[in-house]
């Protein structure tokens, strides 16, 4: 993973995926607005509570699943 394309945050609130994670759930950090305003990040935070992981390539080939 090249840390220069890594996507680890909702860039609309300024929260890390990390702190997101810490809601438990997907509804409940949406709840917060994350995923909500420009919905960009939704894909990604759909794969960190899928998957755990709180890091992203931009290009992640298992975001076509969460779309």
């Amino acid at each position: 993973m090249s840390e220069e394309m890594l996507v680890d945050r909702c860039e609309c609130l300024g929260k890390t995926f990390s702190q997101l994670k810490a809601c438990g759930s997907l509804e409940t950090a949406m709840a917060t607005g994350a995923g909500v305003e420009c919905e960009g990040c939704l894909p990604y935070l759909k794969l960190v509570f899928a998957s755990g992981e709180i890091e992203f390539d931009l290009e992640d080939p298992r975001l076509a699943a969460f779309e």
